[in-house]
């Protein structure tokens, strides 16, 4: 076994329901260090996070920004200054919505560098989005057990490229510009592109961006459950994406993203060992009335938007499209979003240019 230390880095905003399966899934995997940044929650992710962190499962950080300012660039760039980063020899950043799964070996992270070669310095896993399966309403419960249909591997709505989540060595840091979203910007300078695997060992084509890898789900990808139900979409809506300042997700954004082509059941290695790492974190009494109360917070917000004629029209526009997708008069656009919506901004595309 590895002694080298894996530090995951995440951003969250009003997250506290789906808080506890992202941590259990993230630890079965092998991450040593969990580095949660945290910014205007109105449930009670902060308080969840905090807990967590004095039972020694995570290192929480309130993320300082102004007005204007992208909330997950700097939550990024301030997640750097920990012992948890700057000792790491792997780092990984993603979302909450985002689940790493691996068919190599036992599935963990450490095992997903052993069948990288010895020079590779970021392995870069392909996104596969996630639909909502027809699921209209929120159910508290596992994300990653209630949605199954993700983004074709075969046939025409098949994706050549995918968006990628990038494990890298932590030697990298000397020679980053920026840590990316998806991926680490290296300072010009360095005079040559990082050596980018895909899992297993394939080297990432070239000539493509920084931010677009070849979509093999033949060893490992990441689940982007970027919908969960329409209910749940309404509250991420609601909240607009992290990387783009008062950019609201709405009915475009469902469209290209509710993807429900093909089942996998890749995640449901995990399954045992997640539910165990669940039960002990909700053993905790503090932290089960945290996540209860989160979960009472997200139905509550569900219920207000409902009757908000804003989101009530988009609500209209999405249950129309469905019926549309039922009868077959409507379809999802062929490759849609490379494995799910990004939130890269200008600055990430002039990167990866």
């Amino acid at each position: 076994m590895s002694n080298d230390v894996y530090t995951l880095i995440t951003t969250m905003k009003n997250e506290g329901a789906f808080l506890v399966e992202w941590v259990a899934h993230h630890k079965v995997l092998g991450f040593d260090n969990l580095v949660i940044c945290h910014n205007d929650c109105e449930d009670t992710t902060a308080q969840m996070i905090k807990r967590l962190s004095k039972m020694g499962l995570c290192r929480g950080h309130a993320t300082r920004f102004r007005p204007g300012q992208s909330i997950q660039r700097r939550a990024l760039r301030q997640a750097m200054q920990y012992d948890e980063v700057k000792q790491a020899d792997w780092i990984y950043v993603c979302d909450a919505d985002e689940f790493l799964a691996s068919r190599i070996g036992d599935g963990s992270a450490r095992d997903l560098v052993a069948a990288a070669t010895p020079e590779v310095e970021a392995i870069c896993v392909p996104w596969r989005g996630f639909g909502t399966g027809g699921q209209k309403e929120f159910k508290p419960g596992r994300i990653t057990q209630q949605f199954t249909l993700a983004n074709a591997t075969t046939g025409p709505k098949a994706i050549e490229y995918a968006f990628p989540k990038t494990l890298f060595r932590g030697d990298v840091v000397q020679h980053m510009r920026r840590l990316g979203v998806h991926t680490p910007v290296v300072k010009e300078e360095l005079g040559r592109e990082l050596r980018r695997e895909v899992p297993g060992g394939i080297p990432v084509e070239q000539g493509k961006s920084i931010l677009h890898v070849q979509a093999d789900y033949s060893k490992a990808q990441v689940n982007h459950y970027q919908l969960r139900s329409m209910d749940s979409f309404l509250v991420k809506s609601a909240r607009g994406k992290v990387n783009h300042v008062n950019d609201k997700m709405e009915f475009g954004y469902w469209v290209r993203n509710d993807t429900n082509e093909e089942s996998c059941d890749l995640i449901r290695r995990y399954d045992d060992a997640v539910e165990k790492w669940m039960n002990d974190l909700l053993s905790d009494q503090r932290l089960n009335t945290l996540h209860n109360r989160s979960v009472r917070w997200h139905e509550n917000k569900i219920a207000e938007l409902h009757a908000d004629p804003e989101f009530s029209q988009m609500i209209g526009r999405i249950e129309g499209h469905r019926a549309r997708m039922a009868a077959g008069e409507a379809e999802a656009p062929e490759g849609a979003a490379y494995g799910g919506d990004t939130d890269v901004g200008d600055e990430d595309e002039a990167d990866a240019a």
